[in-house]
């Protein structure tokens, strides 16, 4: 819950950031104050391409509304949701914000690496901010780390193995030198006894 909590912070923190610029922006762009036209919204893309490629999440306040919606959601219900979804722009940002669950497993987290890479190259800036330095770094970062531990735990598996395997020769190995031990006492008393039999007869 903690590591849910601290990424919607990120969310939250990012996006409040690129707010304030694009109002700023937008103040800017402002060259006849005493006017009341009204201001446009803050938008994170720049051409008509970029608005119809990435549509309500051109809009900063969407992937807040988005990240907030999605938060408490199971791991199967972000399953379920990523499977409906398609393969356009707009849902393939759904999908990399439905990855990032902390109960994500492995394959689906890299496998949101990948949609990033797959949209970031017609991306405007900011949204390339977003999903780069926000969610690509964090996650592979996550990723190296649990791929460490992966490797880790193998090691160790076989680790104990062997040692498990030289246990079991070492105790055959006492065991066959405990019997030698016992046929060569026995042989020995055979001998006591044919030397001490010998000497009876010839008293």
């Amino acid at each position: 819950m903690k590591r849910r909590c601290s990424k919607a912070v990120q969310v939250v923190t990012v996006i409040s950031t690129l707010s304030v610029v694009s109002a700023c922006e937008v103040i800017k762009q402002v060259t006849q104050p005493a006017e009341k036209a009204p201001l446009a919204k803050p938008s994170l893309c720049l051409t008509e391409a970029q608005e119809d490629s990435f549509e309500a999440f051109c809009n900063i306040s969407y992937w807040l509304e988005f990240v907030i919606e999605t938060e408490e959601l199971t791991s199967q219900q972000r399953i379920d949701m990523i499977n409906d979804l398609g393969e356009e722009t707009p849902s393939l940002v759904k999908k990399i914000l439905l990855s990032q669950g902390a109960e994500t497993p492995y394959q689906q987290r890299l496998r949101a690496q990948n949609w990033i890479v797959k949209i970031s190259a017609g991306a405007p800036q900011k949204i390339k901010l977003l999903l780069n330095d926000l969610i690509y770094e964090n996650s592979k970062q996550l990723l190296e780390f649990e791929s460490a531990i992966t490797i880790l735990s193998r090691v160790n598996a076989r680790q104990e193995k062997t040692i498990s395997n030289m246990q079991l020769k070492l105790t055959a190995r006492e065991k066959e030198i405990q019997k030698q031990q016992d046929q060569v006492e026995q042989l020995l008393k055979i001998e006591t006894d044919l030397i001490e039999q010998n000497r009876n007869e010839k008293r």
